[in-house]
């Protein structure tokens, strides 16, 4: 019943209502759909920004990283040069100790500065104090530089310092005697303070990660986890798994190998050393940010939408208000032929000449009267009376009487009238036509026309065998606008009537007006 209601009101049952109901919810799915559209688009630029400026901070940080490691690189080859020059004995001799510090001092990211013997004893350091007799040919980077010749720089995993406890991360180079076998390590170890240090400086989110990982997925140090992820593998991160090695740098979004966060990440590979760093803001937190700098847009586009809902909602219900006027013109329309109809079926027609009688004809003028209060239009109404009608029945009898009354109806019968005009038999040898919506001049023209067609017909008045002369008509007719009042009839007919009777005391055979006094 409700929804019955809504679509009456908002006329969605006609087809001009339908139409402009399709026009509106075009317009509303166009003006959202551009809103959605540029809401998409711009979503996906800001993750293409985010995912630039990610990779941007990726590669200034291996920048950074590099300058860092080429700095440790370069102290590590001058200590070995000056190894060789001065030869293992002299290694332990004072001028070593002070190399070894000054390198040490210029340095700001160095923990420590170290030299082992072949057998992983530490024989040399920048630190004030060398222990007894200490043993490193444990260490993975000795092993590493044991067995692998050359000369090439070996950064390892993180490790704890032996000395003071703290996390460092191992860079270190191969010594080799004067045959070519394997002297020693040189070590220089870079406090992974430095970059948890570094890495504060970087306006970053509480969820956005910034880390250092070796190139074979090791994390050396990642920014904002504790100790416990250091030295974690995340060799399933896309990083290893999905972007080649040959790709320097890049991004894409994926689920954080650390804990599982959704970010937009960048990553950049150093050209020097295997090392990875990777950086990524959380999509979760940049989506929030976004939505908050969209609100204000979201809200006039919403309010704009509203707007469009309101004001199709008023053209609707106007449209539905002039639909519903026109149903019910279309209504009185139907009503009065189905007046009609109805009264025919009731005999509301003259058995003799098939016109309206005198019953039908009240009905529709009452009717005609009380639609003239509503639309200001005038009715109009003609009376006519066949002259010396009396004296034609008493020469000519009763039965040529009737079938003059007859032949005259079905003169006026075949008049051409308007459908909402209604000719009747008014009285015994009186006709009328009631003319709704009729202006006085239009009933001057038919009031002729009448008078006219029975005059042409030339139904004789006899007189014997011979004929005198034609029947004629006396006409009358007079308007009126209804007021509503229940006497519009009746000084209606009373104005016919007195145009009818000036008519006949003029002679007959004329057409009379009523005019007021």
């Amino acid at each position: 019943m409700i929804v019955k209601d809504i679509r009456e009101a908002l006329s969605l049952r006609s087809p001009l209502g339908r139409s402009i109901s399709i026009f509106l919810l075009l317009l509303l799915f166009t003006v959202a759909g551009s809103n959605i559209w540029a809401l998409y688009s711009n979503w996906h630029k800001r993750v293409r920004e985010i995912a630039d400026e990610a990779m941007n901070l990726s590669v200034s940080q291996a920048r950074q990283a590099e300058d860092t490691f080429m700095q440790v690189e370069f102290t590590l080859r001058d200590t070995l040069r000056e190894v060789r020059e001065h030869g293992m004995p002299d290694i332990r001799s004072p001028s070593m100790h002070r190399f070894l510090q000054i390198h040490h001092e210029r340095l700001s990211q160095l923990h420590g500065l170290f030299i082992y013997n072949a057998a992983g004893h530490w024989i040399a350091t920048a630190g004030e104090k060398v222990p007894e007799n200490p043993d490193n040919s444990d260490r993975e980077y000795f092993q590493w530089h044991r067995s692998h010749p050359g000369t090439s720089i070996h950064i390892g995993k993180v490790l704890r310092s032996r000395s003071t406890g703290d996390l460092i991360i191992p860079v270190s180079l191969r010594m080799d005697d004067s045959a070519g076998n394997f002297a020693g390590v040189v070590l220089a170890t870079v406090r992974v303070d430095y970059f948890r240090q570094f890495y504060s400086y970087f306006e970053l989110g509480t969820r956005d990660i910034l880390a250092l990982t070796l190139a074979d997925s090791t994390v050396l140090y990642a920014r904002p986890y504790p100790n416990a992820f250091i030295n974690k593998s995340i060799i399933s991160s896309p990083v290893f798994t999905t972007h080649s090695a040959d790709s320097k740098s890049g991004s894409n979004i994926w689920h954080s190998e650390l804990d599982g966060i959704e970010r937009i990440h960048g990553y950049a590979r150093l050209k020097r050393f295997p090392l990875v760093v990777i950086s990524g803001y959380d999509k979760a937190a940049v989506r929030a940010q976004w939505l908050k700098e969209q609100l204000p847009g979201v809200i006039v586009n919403g309010v704009l939408l509203v707007v469009i809902l309101f004001m199709g909602t008023v053209v609707l219900r106007q449209t539905g208000a002039h639909i519903r006027n026109q149903k019910e013109l279309t209504r009185t329309r139907d009503r009065l032929t189905s007046i009609n109809q109805t009264l025919q079926s009731l005999a509301l027609v003259d058995g003799l000449t098939g016109l309206a009688n005198r019953r039908q004809f009240d009905v529709l003028l009452n009717d005609s009267l009380k639609r003239s209060a509503r639309t200001g239009k005038p009715v109009s109404l003609i009376l006519a009376e066949i002259d010396r009608f009396r004296y034609y029945e008493e020469r000519q009898g009763r039965e040529a009487a009737q079938s003059l009354l007859q032949a005259t109806g079905t003169v006026l019968r075949e008049m051409s009238l308007l459908g909402t005009d209604m000719p009747a038999r008014f009285d015994e040898e009186k006709f009328a036509i009631l003319m709704p919506d009729t202006l006085p001049e239009m009933a001057l023209e038919v009031g002729s026309q009448f008078l006219q067609a029975v005059r042409l017909r030339k139904f004789p008045i006899l007189t014997g065998d011979v004929s005198e002369r034609v029947i004629s008509l006396s006409v009358g007719y007079a308007s009126l606008t209804g007021t509503g009042s229940a006497d519009d009839a009746s000084r209606l007919l009373q104005r016919a009537g007195a145009a009818l009777n000036e008519s006949i005391e003029k002679g007959g055979n004329r057409v009379a007006q009523h005019k007021r006094r």
